[in-house]
């Protein structure tokens, strides 16, 4: 099962937790909800070539090197976990449980923003999950202290649609127990949530849907984001090569791979073949890669697979894996997605937009009200920056 963060004092109240995953984090952790703009396009971020190629069964033609197979490593010269960085009402909020935000949101803007890039802006994070967590802990306080409640019955649904939403072979106790988490505390966290949530949408209630000339201004003033680019859908037959392989052990499979292109350019079944040739993980799904944009496989492959015709089975194409045969099944060319694709998307973030801005709106009068305590003023987890004197 997957591992959840650990559990911190209070919950993300700001994100929406509409998978099983998502919900065990928001009630276990604190985080902030993303900020970025909605998907509109289906770039992602450009590969790095590996300098030698992973054993068979950890084959990755994209390349994409995952930054959270370990945590996030926080700034050596700044806070420890346990430090506390700020104090809301007296409260505490600490560098550990701050980093954990960073570590989720990262993991969740990984998949649109490249690598590179996303590491500069991990300060950035860092201040934003801060001023999240401040939040937080205000827009819980005056939840408590108004009229609002949650009924056993409201609790009780909100539950059982948590176990509906449970992964295959999962349940909410094992994961609860998994993290070392006691039921009944997680039950009246969730209450807790649904009751800022009751908050949330009674001081934004009264705001406008976005208009559909609000619409059409923000598309007119963002048409880049909604490029999509050039797209193939492919699959391959891969016999890999081990780095230890001799060049007549090389050429005895580069031969082997001849012989089972021969088969299927005779009438043979590509993906009933791969299924049993292929030393690629994708051979249980008949060598199927899906689809991809330039960028995405190593380079080598990506321009056999973008030459190519659809039906087409290419040559053999080598790259550090071993040697493939690659058959495209689609390709699409790049293209700017039409406003009529996109407005119903776009109408429903603009007026979220809208919401935010009220409810931030109401956050900053309850700051005005609260005792907020800096403990440190660097609010920043950026290893290339020093912390203040």
């Amino acid at each position: 099962m997957t591992k959840f963060v650990e559990k911190t004092k209070k919950a993300g109240l700001l994100t929406a937790f509409t998978a099983f995953v998502m919900i065990i984090v928001a009630s276990c952790s604190k985080e902030t909800p993303e900020t970025e703009k909605p998907v509109v396009t289906q770039e992602t971020p450009a590969a790095e070539e590996p300098q030698e190629a992973p054993a068979t069964e950890d084959l990755d033609l994209t390349q994409s090197t995952n930054l959270f197979e370990e945590p996030l490593q926080p700034n050596p010269l700044a806070n420890a976990d346990d430090d506390v960085v700020v104090t809301v009402d007296g409260e505490k909020i600490t560098h550990g449980e701050i980093m954990q935000g960073v570590q989720l949101n990262m993991m969740q803007l990984s998949r649109q923003i490249p690598q590179q890039q996303l590491a500069q802006m991990t300060g950035q994070i860092y201040q934003n999950v801060t001023d999240t967590l401040i939040a937080n802990i205000l827009l819980t306080e005056a939840a408590k202290k108004s009229s609002l409640a949650v009924s056993d019955s409201d609790l009780d649904a909100e539950i059982n649609r948590i176990k509906e939403n449970a992964p295959e072979g999962s349940s909410l106790e094992e994961a609860l127990a998994e993290n070392h988490i006691d039921y009944d505390d997680w039950k009246e966290n969730l209450r807790e949530q649904m009751l800022v949530r009751k908050l949330v949408d009674e001081k934004t209630a009264g705001v406008a849907e976005a208009s559909d000339a609000e619409v059409s201004d923000f598309y007119q003033k963002n048409i880049d984001s909604f490029k999509v680019p050039e797209t193939v859908s492919a699959s391959h037959i891969l016999v890999a090569v081990n780095p230890g392989d001799t060049d007549e052990i090389k050429a005895e499979k580069r031969k082997k791979l001849e012989i089972i292109r021969d088969q299927i350019i005779a009438g043979g079944n590509f993906e009933e073949i791969a299924k049993k040739q292929s030393d690629c993980p994708s051979a249980q799904r008949g060598g199927d890669l899906g689809t991809f944009a330039r960028g995405q496989m190593v380079p080598t492959f990506e321009e056999a697979a973008f030459s190519a015709n659809v039906g087409d089975i290419t040559d053999i194409v080598e790259t550090q894996f071993g040697y493939h045969i690659i058959k495209v099944t689609d390709h699409q060319p790049a293209r700017i997605r039409p406003l009529a694709e996109v407005s119903t998307q776009l109408k429903a973030y603009l007026t979220e937009q809208k919401k935010q801005k009220k409810l931030l709106a109401y956050v900053d009068e309850l700051k005005a009200e609260a005792d907020i305590e800096f403990q440190n003023k660097t609010l920043d987890a950026d290893p290339q920056k020093k912390p203040a004197e």
